[in-house]
Order: structure tokens, then C-alpha cells, then sequence
């Protein structure tokens, strides 16, 4: 039996999705001999405790997490195993235990002790922002009821029920332009609606300045961080995003910026109508399901069928983490997340990741997802320390 078929069978087991001819099969490979008995037992008791089942239910493997690599590398580039896509939400958490125990057993050696050390519970993070209004001052919309907040130029501010704010414009006539300014913390979120109606979901670290009525031509907001727009169409006014040196104009679409600094540049990707990408050095249309990149020396790339619904997946509860994101690049998103600052003692791991998983887990759970392939952590306050391994 090969070991594909063997992860299939035992994680639809330990889920009693089995057919009847399937429980034969497998019963038949445990009775072949007492060593195929002792691996399987061995299974059961590793992948079974209460705290890693309630965790399985926050994990989408149908969404590509089966090429975590770190579990099952013998030299320094990891040779993905593809699995395929079970209806279990088990199936990514049991196959890399088995898995990291096929190798083991194949070796002749043991797995290395588990090496996670959590002194305290280090949550994920939630609705909250500061809202800078146009004489600088500066309210913290957690300390702040549900209703009214007052008047910013010609619009009335109004805080939702769920983490949201909005403007509703009471006045045609605007004698002067006012901006106010709304920004997320690490581990914070939150959502604005603009009084054009157009809607924006704001990320973590993130910073959106925008006039609080519009008039003119054109419709302009600045953002640095990332931000998810459904915007309200309006033909006589274009949509304009300005970011870092280049600028993304809409009219009425929806589309996902991310750029934070340490990214290294930015990504503008299309969910649904059009937009067009302008820089210092070139401009360019894209189409739903595209992205453009813009590099940190200005250099414009395409990358056409991306998974748009995926990438924005954050503003729906979910951590993406693309088809090959680096583990720097995974630990970046969970230090802007959990407010952890990451450390790392001695190489940085050599290994890629791909998928999604749920934003509401608190880190220690998600440290022990990340234990089970052999990725050790030791957390100390809010820093996050990355063990050799």
C-alpha cells in the first residue's frame, strides 16, 4: 500500500468516513504484522486529543494547506506530497502526523520532542481603531457608544453595532474640504463606509485618509497598509486609491491593495469590474481575478488567475498564505495579527507554506498546528522566539 493511500484511509477512518470495503483494506494492512499494528495505535494517540479536534474545525485543507512542507523534507528543498482533498477538516492535522511518523518509522528513529514553550495566551485580534478627526483630535472608537459621534464637515458620523463606522452626508454644499484619518493597530481591524456609500475593510497596521464629503471631479483616498474596496459606482467620478508612488483608479468596482513596508512593495488585486494601476513608470488595466505588483524599485508586473477570493480572504476571518509563501512571509502576518514581535535564534527556516486558516484562533493553538511539523517556538510576553531546529 502506497503511503498516499495509506493517509487517505486513516485520516476518512479516524473521521468514520470510511466505506465498508475500505475498512477491510485498512484492517487487512494492520493485521499484516505487529508493526503495522503498533504504527497505527501510534496514530490514534497522537492525532486524537480534544484540543487538536476543536483546532481541525478552524482548518480549510481543501484550500492547498497539504503543501506544508517543513513535516516530511529529507534535504534543504522540501518535496511537496500532494493529498488530496478530503471532506474532513481533520485531514491536514492527522496526515502530517502520520506522515512525520511514516518517516520516523522508515528511519528507524523517533520525532524529536516537541519544542513549544507559552507562558502566557496570546489572542488574535479584533475590531478597533483611532479615528483622527480634522482638528487632529484623536478618539479611540472602543471608548466610544454605538450612534452618533458628531458632525465632520458636511457628513454625520455614525459607529455601528459590529466594528464599523460611516458617513452620511447631510449637506450638498461643502465651503471647505475636511479630511479625518482611520488606523488600525497591530492585532486591530475595522470597517468604514464612506458617504458615497462605498464600503472599506481596513486591515491590521493599517492607515486610511479621506474626505469626510466629496466634491469635484474625483473621489482620492490615501492608504498605507492594506485595505479591501467595494466601491460605489459613479461615472462622473472616478475612484482614486493614492499609495505609496502610484495611484489605482476605479469607478465603481471591487479590489484588495496590500502595502505594507515591509513587503516590500505592493499588490493590487481585481475582484470584480476594472481598475487601472498607474506608476511613475507604467500603467496598466487589469481584470478581475488579475494583480499587479508593484516591486519596491517600480517595476510593474502582472500575474494573471489568481485566486482573488483567497487574498482577500482576511476580511472574512482568514489568514491566506498563497501558494509558496515563505515562512518569514507567513510569520510577518501573524506578528501583525497577535502584536508579537517574531525572533529568530540561529537560520531562518527554509520552507514554504500554502492555504488558509481561521484568524480567530488564538496563537498557542496556532503554534501547535505549527509544532506538528516540526517548527518550534518559544513565547515570551509578546515575543515570539523561532527555535533551530
Amino acid at each position: 500500500m502506497t503511503e498516499d493511500r495509506l493517509v487517505s484511509l486513516i485520516t476518512r477512518q479516524l473521521s468514520g468516513e470510511l466505506a465498508p470495503e475500505e475498512v477491510l483494506e485498512l484492517e487487512t494492512w494492520t493485521n499484516e504484522s505487529t508493526i503495522n499494528r503498533e504504527f497505527f495505535k501510534r496514530i490514534s494517540i497522537d492525532a486524537l486529543s480534544d484540543r487538536e479536534i476543536a483546532l481541525w474545525k478552524n482548518i480549510d485543507p481543501a484550500e492547498g494547506f497539504a503543501r506544508w512542507r517543513a513535516c516530511w523534507r529529507t534535504q534543504r528543498h522540501a518535496r511537496i506530497r500532494r493529498m488530496a482533498s478530503w471532506s474532513v477538516a481533520a485531514s491536514l492535522l492527522i496526515a502530517t502526523t502520520i506522515i512525520s511518523l511514516m518517516k520516523s518509522r522508515n528511519s528507524g528513529s523517533h520525532p524529536p520532542a516537541t519544542v513549544v514553550v507559552v507562558n502566557n495566551m496570546v489572542m488574535p485580534g479584533r475590531n478597533t481603531a483611532t479615528l483622527t478627526l480634522a482638528n487632529g483630535q484623536q478618539v479611540l472608537l472602543d471608548s466610544v457608544g454605538v450612534g452618533k459621534l458628531g458632525m465632520q464637515g458636511a457628513s454625520q458620523v455614525m459607529k455601528g453595532e459590529s466594528g464599523s463606522l460611516s458617513y452620511v452626508q447631510t449637506s450638498g454644499v461643502l465651503r471647505v474640504m475636511t479630511y479625518n484619518v482611520l488606523t488600525t493597530p497591530k492585532a486591530g481591524q475595522y470597517q468604514l463606509k464612506l458617504p458615497d456609500g462605498s464600503r472599506i475593510w481596513l486591515n491590521n497596521l493599517s492607515s486610511l485618509r479621506y474626505p469626510t464629503a466629496f466634491q469635484g471631479k474625483d473621489r482620492t483616498v490615501e492608504l498605507s497598509g492594506e485595505a479591501y474596496f467595494d466601491i460605489a459606482r459613479d461615472d462622473n467620478r472616478p475612484f482614486i486609491v493614492k499609495v505609496q508612488d502610484q495611484s489605482v483608479e476605479v469607478l465603481g468596482t471591487s479590489f484588495n491593495i496590500m502595502a505594507y513596508a515591509e513587503e516590500g512593495g505592493t499588490q493590487t488585486t481585481l475582484l470584480s469590474g476594472a481598475v487601472q494601476v498607474r506608476t511613475g513608470k507604467a500603467s496598466v488595466k487589469l481584470k478581475p481575478d488579475q494583480q499587479a505588483q508593484v516591486m519596491a524599485g517600480g517595476e510593474l508586473r502582472i500575474l494573471k488567475d489568481v485566486v482573488s477570493r483567497d487574498i482577500v480572504s482576511w476580511k472574512d476571518g482568514f489568514f491566506y498564505f498563497g501558494s509558496t509563501a515563505s515562512f518569514e512571509a507567513v510569520m510577518r502576518q501573524l506578528a501583525r495579527w497577535y502584536d508579537v514581535d517574531v525572533v529568530y535564534e540561529g537560520k531562518t527556516p527554509d520552507m514554504e507554506f500554502g492555504g488558509k486558516i481561521d484568524r480567530s484562533l488564538p496563537l498557542n493553538d496556532l503554534l501547535k498546528f505549527l509544532d506538528k511539523n516540526q517548527i518550534h517556538f518559544r513565547l515570551q510576553g509578546r515575543k515570539l522566539i523561532v527555535l533551530p531546529n
